[in-house]
């Protein structure tokens, strides 16, 4: 199984409307997609994978999502802050 898209959880992030007044949607990250900005552009990056680890870290355990782009980044998102979903 793997990841296919991660859901920001609460406000996410706020985009414009036309009447010049910010609309609160959750912060959607979708594998084959290209990431947005904070104001509902598109940023010229794709996302390529998205992964999940757990670990331990001094004596505290933690919940990541890894989410690889088409510029060779990896960018860290905490678990309890995002829903994926999941597909074969």
């Amino acid at each position: 199984m793997k990841i296919v898209s991660l859901q920001s959880v609460g406000l996410g992030a706020t985009f414009p409307s036309r009447s010049y007044e910010g609309i609160n949607e959750p912060y959607v990250l979708k594998v084959g997609k290209k990431i947005k900005d904070g104001r509902g552009g598109e940023l010229g990056v794709t996302v390529t994978e998205i992964n999940y680890q757990q670990g331990d870290f001094d004596a505290y355990g933690f919940e990541i999502y890894t989410v690889h782009t088409s510029d060779g980044h990896i960018r860290v998102l905490p678990a309890d802050k995002y829903i994926a979903e999941w597909s074969e």
